[in-house]
């Protein structure tokens, strides 16, 4: 019947809320937790800093991966399952978002050395690169059918996700505390719309088909 179809609907879209502000705290949390190195900096520094905090990255990798299940949690959600820009966003942020765990933990456990510590942390600088390009289309995908403030919200930490990944290249870090805080903001917005009935994630058409 329609009503209880709308009812399921609406079930979702607070569960998406939930889903969503689980993944903006654990994330947080797992954030503040340490900080890791660059390939800016050399690679005894690097194989040195890994040596001293294994424990601390290795719990650290284990709070990304269970914030990436709170994001696809939320992203489903958002109805990125029929949404394609919302799917392709979703899913490059979850290949990029493993990666960038993935790469520290195999520097935590393993010893490779100052060369192939470096190397390692190449490849983590380049996924954090791809990260924040997926954030950005994720983000203007995810705003694009809500309300005009909201729009502009996702256009904007969109351009400061942009931003921050060109700066990088030129060995600026302005952006990188406030590219990821503007994201997580994004996510909080959308998350308590969700749990206030006020996204548009859940068209009405879908929930009377």
């Amino acid at each position: 019947m329609p009503e209880t179809k709308l009812m399921q609907s609406s079930t979702t879209s607070r569960r998406g809320g939930w889903w969503g502000i689980a993944f903006v705290v654990t994330l947080f949390v797992a954030a503040a937790m340490v900080s890791l190195p660059t390939a800016r900096q050399s690679g005894r520094a690097i194989a040195a800093f890994y040596a001293a905090h294994a424990g601390v990255i290795l719990i650290q990798q284990v709070l990304g991966v269970l914030t990436l299940v709170f994001f696809l949690g939320f992203a489903l959600a958002l109805g990125a399952r029929r949404r394609q820009w919302l799917l392709v966003g979703t899913v490059l942020l979850a290949i990029s978002e493993l990666v960038t765990n993935i790469v520290p933990v195999i520097l935590a456990v393993t010893n490779l050395g100052p060369d192939g510590a470096h190397a390692w942390t190449v490849i983590e600088d380049l996924a954090d690169e791809a990260l924040f390009i997926s954030i950005a289309v994720f983000s203007v995908a995810a705003a694009i059918d809500e309300v005009g403030w909201v729009r502009a919200a996702g256009l904007v930490v969109a351009a400061i996700a942009l931003l921050r990944v060109a700066l990088t290249l030129f060995g600026v870090a302005a952006l990188d505390a406030l590219a990821p805080i503007a994201f997580l903001i994004l996510v909080l917005i959308l998350s308590v719309r969700m749990l206030m009935g006020r996204s548009k994630s859940m068209p009405t058409s879908t929930a009377y088909s």
